[in-house]
């Protein structure tokens, strides 16, 4: 496979000939193996923002009913992500591409997902935006279809991203059903940490403070069991498996995934929500709200880091794919 054909595709599961050498190789297609860093990077952004967007959206949406921050995630997601994606590939030109392929390409699912979100997400908040001109008004029948159309897509734009690595079946540490859920569940609090913040830099109060406080540290705890699960997955799966394991847990990856992921993006984060409840003032409490969002969204950017990071080819002939 060239190297424009592989960037227009974006695919790390199509074995090549460096494949059938014997022992596990790191992954090239997917970032953090090739020469042009600043593409990995933008995969990493594409899935990062992808994820966040869409879930900043659905929280603002769905449970505290804010335009503006419900706003900033549909902007995150159309203009944030599709630029991401657009530097990844290196030759936008060939963009229309990944459209063409949705019955066998979860990355082509992906982008439609993508375009259905903002097309009726859009819809949606038209007439809160200054599109008054349009023929529905906020809470008419079809502006409850158009949210839920939206609600909808946006969670399948939190979740394709675990699909896509998942199905790379020769890349024993993504193929496995623990992607989808990881990805989705990273994607939710990543939206309400990006919600939080937004809500705090418009100085606005936080609606449903204390449910959303509860939601997010029950999704922390869920992060934190999956990320175990998944540690305890690779320690008794393939070879190759434990050898990414190994790459995770005792390289410079390490730093990324237990230090910034683990500590710093959940105990951390978990910690403050907790003290931010009996804080002293409200001020202390937006601080420590504010600190732990970003501390969050920096375990969410690296936890996507890490597993992209952690992604090596099993050889062929000793693991049969």
């Amino acid at each position: 496979m060239s190297q424009s054909t592989s960037s227009s595709q974006g695919d790390a599961c199509v074995l090549q000939q460096e494949d059938f050498k014997p022992g596990a190789r790191t992954q090239m297609e997917w970032g953090f193996g090739g020469r042009r860093r600043w593409r990995d990077g933008a995969l990493l952004m594409a899935l990062f923002l992808g994820g966040v967007g869409a879930g900043q959206f659905v929280v603002s949406t769905w449970l505290i009913d804010s335009v503006t921050s419900a706003l900033v995630g549909l902007l995150v997601v159309g203009v944030g992500k599709t630029v991401a994606h657009l530097m990844y590939l290196g030759q936008p030109k060939r963009f229309y591409r990944l459209f063409l392929k949705p019955k066998t390409s979860w990355i082509s699912r992906g982008l439609i997902f993508m375009v259905v979100f903002v097309a009726f997400g859009a819809a949606y908040l038209a007439p809160d935006i200054g599109f008054d001109w349009v023929p529905w008004e906020t809470g008419s029948t079809f502006s409850d279809a158009l949210l839920i159309g939206a609600i909808l897509s946006a969670s399948l734009v939190m979740v394709y991203d675990g699909f896509v690595l998942a199905s790379c079946k020769s890349i024993t540490a993504w193929n496995t059903a623990l992607m989808p859920p990881l990805f989705f569940t990273y994607a939710v609090a990543g939206g309400t940490a990006m919600t939080y913040l937004t809500l705090i830099a418009m100085g606005s109060d936080i609606p449903n403070e204390d449910t959303l406080t509860t939601i997010d540290s029950v999704l922390l705890v869920s992060m934190f069991a999956l990320l175990v699960i998944y540690v305890m997955n690779m320690k008794t799966s393939t070879a190759t498996a434990r050898e990414s394991l190994r790459k995770l847990t005792t390289t410079k990856v390490a730093v990324a995934f237990i230090g910034v992921a683990i500590i710093a993006g959940l105990l951390v984060p978990l910690s403050l929500t907790l003290y931010q409840g009996v804080a002293a003032t409200e001020t202390v409490a937006s601080v420590l709200l504010a600190l732990s969002s970003i501390l969050e969204l920096s375990g969410d950017l690296s936890v996507r880091h890490s597993i992209l990071r952690a992604g090596l080819h099993a050889p062929v002939f000793s693991e049969g794919l």
